[in-house]
Protein backbone atom coordinates (compact mmCIF):
# COMPACT_ATOMS: atom_id res chain seq x y z
CA UNK A 1 0.00 0.00 0.00
CA UNK A 2 2.87 2.38 0.78
CA UNK A 3 4.26 1.90 -2.70
CA UNK A 4 1.01 3.04 -4.32
CA UNK A 5 0.95 6.18 -2.13
CA UNK A 6 4.55 6.88 -3.15
CA UNK A 7 3.61 6.44 -6.80
CA UNK A 8 0.65 8.79 -6.38
CA UNK A 9 2.86 11.46 -4.84
CA UNK A 10 5.44 10.99 -7.61
CA UNK A 11 2.81 11.33 -10.32
CA UNK A 12 1.40 14.43 -8.63
CA UNK A 13 4.86 16.05 -8.48
CA UNK A 14 5.57 15.24 -12.13
CA UNK A 15 2.18 16.62 -13.23
CA UNK A 16 2.68 19.85 -11.30
CA UNK A 17 6.13 20.31 -12.86
CA UNK A 18 4.68 19.77 -16.34
CA UNK A 19 1.86 22.25 -15.76
CA UNK A 20 4.30 24.85 -14.44
CA UNK A 21 6.61 24.36 -17.39
CA UNK A 22 3.82 24.56 -19.98
CA UNK A 23 2.25 27.65 -18.43
CA UNK A 24 5.64 29.39 -18.49
CA UNK A 25 5.98 28.63 -22.23
CA UNK A 26 2.51 29.99 -22.91
CA UNK A 27 3.29 33.23 -21.07
CA UNK A 28 6.53 33.67 -23.01
CA UNK A 29 4.71 33.09 -26.30
CA UNK A 30 2.00 35.59 -25.37
CA UNK A 31 4.63 38.22 -24.65
CA UNK A 32 6.26 37.53 -28.01
CA UNK A 33 2.93 37.75 -29.84
CA UNK A 34 2.10 41.13 -28.35
CA UNK A 35 4.09 42.85 -31.11
CA UNK A 36 1.81 41.37 -33.80
CA UNK A 37 -0.37 43.50 -35.99
CA UNK A 38 -3.23 41.25 -37.06
CA UNK A 39 -4.33 41.52 -40.68
CA UNK A 40 -7.01 39.49 -42.41
CA UNK A 41 -7.73 35.78 -42.62
CA UNK A 42 -5.25 33.22 -43.98
CA UNK A 43 -4.80 29.54 -44.70
CA UNK A 44 -0.98 29.50 -44.88
CA UNK A 45 2.03 31.77 -44.33
CA UNK A 46 2.05 32.39 -48.09
CA UNK A 47 -1.30 34.22 -47.78
CA UNK A 48 0.30 36.68 -45.34
CA UNK A 49 3.10 37.87 -47.64
CA UNK A 50 0.89 40.38 -49.44
CA UNK A 51 -1.00 41.43 -46.29
CA UNK A 52 2.19 42.07 -44.31
CA UNK A 53 4.25 43.69 -47.06
CA UNK A 54 4.68 47.17 -48.46
CA UNK A 55 3.20 49.78 -48.53
CA UNK A 56 1.64 49.21 -45.07
CA UNK A 57 4.69 47.48 -43.58
CA UNK A 58 8.47 47.62 -44.17
CA UNK A 59 9.93 44.87 -46.42
CA UNK A 60 11.55 43.21 -43.38
CA UNK A 61 8.14 42.44 -41.80
CA UNK A 62 7.38 38.77 -41.27
CA UNK A 63 3.87 37.48 -41.89
CA UNK A 64 2.80 34.33 -40.05
CA UNK A 65 -0.53 32.57 -40.30
CA UNK A 66 -1.63 31.88 -36.71
CA UNK A 67 -4.75 30.86 -34.88
CA UNK A 68 -6.94 33.87 -34.22
CA UNK A 69 -6.68 35.17 -30.63
CA UNK A 70 -10.48 35.08 -30.54
CA UNK A 71 -10.57 31.48 -31.74
CA UNK A 72 -12.21 32.09 -35.13
CA UNK A 73 -9.99 30.48 -37.78
CA UNK A 74 -6.54 31.75 -38.73
CA UNK A 75 -5.31 35.31 -39.07
CA UNK A 76 -2.09 36.90 -40.34
CA UNK A 77 0.30 38.13 -37.68
CA UNK A 78 2.59 40.82 -39.10
CA UNK A 79 5.66 41.43 -36.96
CA UNK A 80 9.22 42.65 -37.21
CA UNK A 81 11.98 40.07 -37.13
Amino acid sequence: MALSKLRSVGILVICSLLVTSLSRDVRENDEHRSDCVYKGPCKSNQDCKSQCGPPNFPPTTIGLCQASPRGHGNICCCSKD
